[in-house]
């Protein structure tokens, strides 16, 4: 009798503990490193998207909306997908910005994209999401 009681409260303990500790949270993919440092409280406007040779090109703004300036070097990310639905991700890049941002400014970006794997201009709807402002380590 001792011995199912035992198991009985174990198994719960180590599921939960594998679960837990033997696996990584999971994430939304982001095209820099991990180790990047994430600039919060940037607000983020995508004004234009199209097609440029082989070449999908964003062009937006992005406004910071906190409570302390943004140093340069400092970069916006995005990922391309193919259209609205957001479910067949093509891929992602990034862009540097060289100005400083103190709260309240906004200024503008440009993000473009090509891949070696698919043939980008099959996708003239294609969308972009997942935009952050970084500083690279």
């Amino acid at each position: 009798m001792k011995r199912l009681w035992t198991t009985s409260w174990s198994f719960p303990i180590t599921l939960s503990l594998f679960l837990s500790c033997g696996c990584e949270p999971i994430t939304e993919s982001t095209v820099g490193s991990p180790s990047d440092t994430q600039v919060y409280n940037m607000t983020f406007q995508v004004d234009t998207t199209y097609v440029s040779g082989s070449s999908l090109v964003a062009k937006g703004r992005v406004t910071n909306s906190g409570y302390s300036a943004v140093s340069p070097p400092w970069y916006v990310e995005a990922q391309f997908y193919t259209d609205a639905s957001y479910s067949t991700k093509l891929g992602g890049n990034y862009t540097s910005i060289s100005v400083p941002l103190s709260p309240g400014q906004a200024t503008f970006w440009t993000i473009s994209f090509s891949s070696q794997n698919v043939d980008v201009r099959s996708y003239p709807g294609f969308k972009v999401k997942d935009l952050r402002a970084i500083y690279k380590k």
